[in-house]
């Protein structure tokens, strides 16, 4: 209703007025990202010979920190633990009060002292960094690893060394952030690495889709998702009985996440299934208003849970709605389908998650009917037998595998032979 009265106002303008509408629009507009993350970095020689891993991270601070920080983070103290490398992260954005307990939290769950982690956060616009000759960078997405590559140059020169290789977390196709503009170019620029880059790619999905667009990396490990240490509890003893509700993975200010699709259609599941008027429909992620889809019936969002808030409601939902657009897998719709909940979600590009899980409905398309239609057909699963949803068998063995990730011993030997050897 506000988006038609809206758009009749704009019908209604004078040319003149609309003109000077959007010269004021594009006046107030923010400069390109790239504008605002890029930066240098210093170098300030540190003769330690001790080898040293550098994780580049924007951020630590909890509100920021969702599966890829946890799961980057995760795989750096392996590392760390594997080849008894000093620690280190480096705070990219400025932060004050910088609060540590996420990281202590993923050190504490690897048997790792958090003390022993060396924690620099940003305090100028070209922060001067200490570096050893032996230091590796571990980077984090693509303006970190933009910001670290002149500093590796540096390293280099300044202790007439070879390259040594810069490990990046590639976790997402992360040029897709952004339409076709400078900052989608800036962000292509990290996956062309004029470097010796080793990538880290989260699911063979996305390894896949990285390559399918020609980009190459110079060594490329593959690890595919688990479900979290702190969830994992949450899976064990008598499987309680799930009650009528959906579980919406709701982030409407991350726009592949798809929330538009999402509203539209439980619209259409409302109005054609009214047979299913008694289940609630929550949101978890990030928060949100409530969101009317039906007479007398809203969603209403329980913004971002804790892992144990959110464990709890995972063994209680009946079904599950999380789209992504995106050839990464995404972890939450591997969740929802693992801990017995019907889960709707959509295909994308070579990514199709409905080998990954029974439970798992993969849709073709984001029309409103297609989301009504799977739902309705996941609600009607649930009513006819609400058990089966707990009993189905994980077609992706290695979420539920315990250990940690099968690559972590060969980059860590290869760290060792190829960047540490000597020191």
């Amino acid at each position: 209703m506000r988006l038609a009265l809206r758009e009749a106002i704009k019908r209604a303008l004078p040319v003149a007025v609309k003109d000077a509408l959007i010269r004021a629009r594009d006046s107030l507009a923010p400069p390109p990202l790239e504008d605002i993350v890029l930066h240098d970095y210093a170098l300030a020689a540190d003769p330690e010979d001790r080898p040293r891993l550098t994780l580049v991270i924007p951020s630590i601070s909890p509100r920021k920190a969702f599966g890829g920080v946890t799961t980057g983070i995760d795989i750096f103290l392996e590392i760390g633990k594997r080849t008894g490398a000093d620690l280190r992260i480096l705070l990219d954005d400025f932060e004050h009060g910088v609060d540590t307990s996420v990281v202590d939290k993923c050190a504490r769950n690897a048997g790792f002292d958090p003390s022993a982690i060396e924690i620099t956060p940003r305090t100028r616009n070209v922060p001067r960094v200490a570096v050893r000759a032996s230091d590796v960078f571990y980077t984090f997405n693509w303006w970190t690893t933009l910001n670290i590559r002149p500093l590796l140059g540096q390293q280099s020169r300044a202790f007439g060394v070879a390259p040594k290789p810069h490990l990046y977390a590639i976790q997402e196709y992360e040029p897709h952030f952004d339409p076709f503009s400078s900052t989608h170019m800036t962000a292509r620029l990290a996956y062309e690495p004029r470097w010796p880059c080793w990538g880290l790619f989260n699911s063979g999905e996305l390894h896949a889709f990285f390559e399918a667009q020609g980009h190459q990396v110079e060594r490329a490990f593959v690890f595919e998702p688990k479900l979290s240490s702190s969830l994992r509890p949450f899976l064990g003893g008598e499987p309680p009985a799930k009650i009528r509700r959906i579980l919406v993975y709701g982030r409407p200010s991350v726009p592949r996440n798809c929330y538009p699709a999402v509203e539209k259609g439980l619209r259409a599941w409302a109005e054609r299934y009214p047979e299913f008027s008694d289940w609630e429909v929550v949101s978890a992620g990030l928060p949100h208003p409530p969101m009317s889809f039906g007479r007398g019936r809203a969603m209403r969002s329980l913004g971002k849970l804790s892992l144990e808030a959110y464990g709890e409601m995972l063994r209680g939902a009946a079904v599950g709605l999380s789209l992504m657009a995106s050839p990464h897998p995404s972890y939450p719709p591997l969740e929802m389908a693992h801990f017995g909940l019907r889960t709707v979600t959509n295909k994308y590009a070579n990514k199709d998650l409905a080998t990954s899980h029974p439970n798992i409905l993969s849709i073709d398309d984001l029309a409103p009917e297609t989301i009504a239609g799977a739902l309705a057909d996941a609600c009607r699963s649930f009513e006819g037998d609400p058990a089966a949803g707990w009993l189905a068998p994980s077609g992706r063995p290695s979420f539920l595998d315990p250990r940690p990730f099968d690559f972590l011993d060969d980059i860590a030997e290869a760290l060792s032979r190829e960047a540490w050897a000597g020191a």
